[in-house]
């Protein structure tokens, strides 16, 4: 069984990216977490693996760019930039808007598919017992046991 720091050094370096181009990360759901009990415009508490993925990108010299549905209103950028100051990150540019030099986008939401063929990309399938222990986990904040089951399952599968 591999360490927990091991764990999150490998988690948060794959996928490898090139230093050309650009992250882009999604803000809601993804970098921070979606909490209904907040005011709708406010930014909820960082999702912590995320958050450690783009602080390892940008310190090895990609660019992360904040991808989300709030960009173009100045006092929700400016929210943004606060909360990226906040949690150690730098003034990431803030955009709604994809370009040819986006070489990935991170998103709760988005659905992989493989170029030029329209097929879905899928998670690795998982069995039931995996699912209820992940699912578990979540609901009891233990995002650690999600990390390590989830990068377990990968190893198992090959």
């Amino acid at each position: 069984m591999l360490e927990q720091q091991e764990i999150d050094k490998e988690t948060i370096k794959i996928p490898k990216y090139p230093r050309k181009g650009w992250i882009g990360v999604d803000l809601d759901g993804t970098l921070a977490r979606t909490d209904t009990t907040l005011h709708p415009l406010q930014i909820g508490p960082a999702v912590l693996p995320m958050l450690k993925r783009v602080r390892y990108w940008v310190k090895t010299g990609r660019t992360v760019k904040i991808f989300t549905a709030r960009a173009g209103d100045p006092g929700s950028e400016r929210m943004i930039h606060q909360w990226c100051e906040r949690h150690g990150l730098p003034r990431l540019e803030i955009t709604n808007r994809k370009d040819h030099q986006m070489i990935a986008l991170w998103d709760d939401r988005a659905v992989g598919v493989l170029r030029n063929a329209g097929v879905p990309v899928v998670p690795l399938p998982m069995g039931l017992w995996q699912i209820v222990r992940l699912r578990l986990s979540q609901m009891l904040g233990g995002s650690a046991l999600v990390q390590h089951e989830c990068c377990r399952q990968s190893l198992e599968q090959g």
